[in-house]
C-alpha cells in the first residue's frame, strides 16, 4: 500500500513515495531478494499497514473470519424466514389458510341448508 495515499497500491499511486518504493522493490528483486523479504523490509520500516491483505493473526483475524460467518448467518436467516413463510402458507390478503377436516365442512354444510331452508 502507498503510505500517503490511502487505498491505493504502490503499483496504482503516482506519488513521488510510491515511485521511489517502485524503484527499491526492481533493485531487490534486482539483487536477488525474495518476495517476501521485499515485504518484510517495508513492514519493518512501515508497519503491517504498507501490506495490502492484513496478517492472517491476531488481531487481523477477525477481518478475515468475521465477515464469512456474516454471510453464513444471513443465509440460514434466509432459509429460515422462506420455510417459515411456507409452513403458515400465508395468503395474499395476510390470513392464515385455513383447512378445515370433513367433519367440520359437513357440519358447517348442515348449518348452512337449516338456514336457507328456514322461511
Amino acid at each position: 500500500m502507498c503510505p500517503v495515499c490511502p487505498g491505493e497500491s504502490i503499483d496504482q499511486s503516482q506519488n513521488p513515495l510510491a515511485l521511489q518504493m517502485r524503484d527499491i522493490i526492481k533493485d531487490k528483486l534486482n539483487q536477488g531478494w525474495s518476495d517476501q523479504q521485499i515485504k518484510d523490509y517495508f513492514v519493518e520500516k512501515y508497519g503491517p499497514s504498507i501490506l495490502l491483505s492484513p496478517p492472517r493473526s491476531g488481531v487481523s483475524l477477525v477481518v478475515w473470519v468475521i465477515p464469512p460467518i456474516i454471510v453464513v448467518l444471513s443465509l440460514l436467516i434466509l432459509i429460515m424466514a422462506i420455510k417459515s413463510m411456507r409452513r403458515n402458507k400465508v395468503r395474499s390478503d395476510g390470513l392464515e389458510q385455513i383447512n378445515p377436516s370433513p367433519e367440520k365442512i359437513s357440519e358447517y354444510s348442515k348449518t348452512l341448508e337449516k338456514i336457507i331452508n328456514e322461511p
